[in-house]
């Protein structure tokens, strides 16, 4: 959380520091219009509705610390204990573990749904990076089309408007400014995030996985403590 502040701090005081002349010649609200207007209508346009929403959990969750499976050393501790035991989990393979025990579920089955479960859990983030990652490349693309509009406007009044080609120039550019700084300085960052988490999240998917395959095949409690503490390490 605290780095993912910082960064974006630092993006911004660098981006700022940058500038010369006027703030306010940077942005425009022709420039806006296209750009933010355009970059959020192709999100929704290009996204499904259960991609957007795992999207907005997973910048969400950005701002949370990552999990580990020390986190649930309890839980798996207590079902390596008894499987019948009715701890309170938080974890969704924990929980969707548990149930297929509730049900009676053979160990063959077991590890054929557990593994549909685990897939189900990666994919989720996986869908919201990759929507991330294709929504990078549209910002300078309106940028550029901003700024031909800007550029047809301008030549159509040329003739009246000869002293000001400087201002109408300027304009039209910003629009090609800003979809680079909204690419590259916060889609493709927060992409490359998203990623790293997700590559956490499937390490930590993983552990777990293979620790409730121990607890299905009945393995001693010692053992799978061990196990739990080498993962944990």
């Amino acid at each position: 959380m605290n780095n993912l502040f910082f960064g974006f701090i630092a993006i911004f005081a660098v981006l700022i520091g940058s500038l010369e002349g006027k703030a306010q010649n940077y942005v425009q609200f022709h420039s806006v219009i296209i750009v933010l207007g355009g970059t959020v209508a192709i999100l929704v346009f290009s996204a499904p509705g259960p991609v957007l929403k795992s999207l907005w959990k997973n910048l969400v969750d950005l701002t949370k610390t990552d999990e580990t499976v020390e986190l649930y050393r309890n839980d798996i501790i207590k079902l390596s204990v008894s499987r019948e035991d009715k701890l309170r989990t938080t974890h969704k393979l924990i929980s969707y573990a548990q149930e297929l025990w509730r049900q009676g579920v053979d160990s063959d089955l077991f590890i054929v749904l557990l593994s549909q479960k685990r897939r189900e859990l990666e994919s989720k983030t996986s869908d919201a990076v990759q929507a991330l990652k294709n929504l990078a490349k549209y910002p300078p693309t309106l940028g550029m089309t901003g700024t031909v509009m800007g550029m047809i406007s301008l030549f159509a009044t040329l003739d009246a408007n000869k002293s000001s080609i400087g201002q109408a120039l300027s304009t039209a550019m910003t629009a090609t400014f800003l979809g680079l700084v909204l690419a590259n300085l916060l889609i493709s960052p927060l992409a490359d995030r998203l990623h790293v988490k997700q590559v956490n999240q499937q390490r930590m998917l993983e552990n777990m996985y293979e620790l409730l395959l121990l607890i299905n095949q009945g393995e001693p409690a010692a053992l799978i403590k061990e196990e739990l503490n080498e993962r944990a390490a």
